[in-house]
């Protein structure tokens, strides 16, 4: 067994920039967007900032030394954007009614530092939506939770959250989506075990918070999901099925349905120059078109 000495929650982004490798790509990555960000400076991309689309941004987490930063992108966000509800945001495409710039929050895997973040969106008049895995809602065996961080997440232990703190995150007025019940990448997986697990994941979570219509596959690219994985989501009786590939949504005048709505995110790490997030939002503004609200399969 684990002893109490061995039992280590990470608690800060400090503790993790500090288990990464020093990487070189990544450093020329940065310096290329910080040429690209200066060159155009926020002068040159706020017309696509002001463009109407919805705009869905993903967090992980957020930890005690990463809060001061998710204010500074609230407030940023809040000169150009409107902050809707996950759901309010995905009614908005279905519906064609997008007339203005909206942001949506929604954060993965269910990491208990999450609750940090309901007094900054509070503040902001915003919501977001929590994709949790229902197997690791109130896991305290640390030996589970540590091969699960390693082997799934790539990332060091952490806490996750208590059904009481998904009750809490409810009553502030946010939502709770799917993300599978253990984070299986779902290309990986068989049919069956498909099936079982959108089922599986969808009753519990109609039981545990009253109702759950949104899911998003983990790993989120376009190969970790499948044509058979997109089908089991809204057999179960979810109605929205996110992704975490880059792009923003722009009204379309055909009907959309929901089952072939792909909802795109774009990742945030609250570390990450703030001139960088804006150019990402900014691209995805100026590539938007009606083909990315579709599914590739």
């Amino acid at each position: 067994m684990e002893n109490s000495i061995s039992i280590k929650y990470t608690d800060s982004y400090k503790e993790v920039k500090a288990l990464q490798p020093f990487a070189i790509r990544s450093l020329l990555r940065n310096m290329a967007l910080s040429g690209l960000s200066l060159k155009n400076g926020i002068a040159g991309i706020e017309k696509y900032l002001l463009k109407p689309r919805v705009q869905f941004l993903y967090i992980h987490h957020i930890f005690k030394d990463e809060l001061q930063n998710f204010e500074n992108l609230l407030s940023t966000l809040s000169k150009h954007h409107t902050f809707l509800s996950y759901s309010d945001a995905v009614n908005k495409i279905l519906t064609g009614t997008v007339d203005k710039p909206y942001i949506s929050i929604s954060s993965d895997d269910g990491f208990k530092s999450n609750l940090l973040a309901m007094e900054a969106l509070r503040k902001y008049n915003a919501s977001a939506c929590f994709f949790i895995n229902p197997g690791l809602i109130g896991e305290t065996d640390f030996s589970v939770i540590k091969k699960h961080c390693k082997e799934k997440l790539n990332f060091p232990p952490v806490e996750f959250l208590s059904w009481k703190d998904v009750e809490t995150l409810q009553n502030a007025g946010h939502e709770i989506g799917s993300h599978t019940m253990n984070h299986i990448d779902i290309a990986k997986s068989t049919h069956t075990e498909i099936d079982e697990d959108m089922r599986q994941t969808f009753e519990i979570l109609k039981i545990k918070c009253g109702g759950v219509a949104h899911f998003a596959f983990p790993y989120g690219r376009f190969f970790n999901f499948n044509e058979i994985g997109r089908k089991a989501v809204f057999d179960a009786g979810f109605t929205s099925c996110a992704t975490a590939e880059r792009g923003c949504h722009i009204k379309q005048d055909t009907v959309l349905l929901p089952e072939k709505f792909c909802i795109r995110r774009d990742h945030v790490v609250l570390d990450w120059n703030m001139n960088h997030i804006l150019y990402f939002i900014a691209n995805n503004s100026k590539k938007a078109n009606v083909s990315t609200n579709l599914f590739p399969y």
